[in-house]
């Protein structure tokens, strides 16, 4: 898991959906807000209650996620803001391949 100054608090993730631009994806779609004053990036991943009816599939999709970006964090610029809206299609991928689609899509940014 991130810590606490490198997810996205309430006010940010509002702002996001408010002025962040969009970009999809197989298997999530990405809001990403660009904020120079920032010195670190923010990430946060969202599983949406209609593509996973349970709450254990829903953070257990969401912990996997996590635990990818950690590794991939330091590849991502200081000045992102990044929201991961997952889509039922990212159960189908295995830790490898699913680092290997959130790597590309931090390339494609």
């Amino acid at each position: 898991m991130l810590s606490r100054e490198k997810r996205i608090n309430i006010d940010l993730f509002n702002k996001i959906l408010k002025l962040g631009k969009k970009k999809h994806f197989k298997y999530f779609y990405i809001l990403i807000l660009k904020d120079d004053n920032q010195k670190n990036s923010h990430v946060t991943f969202v599983a949406p209650k209609k593509q996973f009816k349970k709450a254990i599939d829903r953070n257990n999709i969401k912990r996997k996620c996590f635990g990818l970006i950690k590794d991939l964090y330091t590849t991502i610029p200081s000045s992102l803001n990044i929201i991961f809206f997952l889509k039922n299609e990212i159960n189908e991928l295995d830790l490898i391949s699913l680092k290997k689609e959130i790597k590309d899509s931090l390339n494609n940014i």
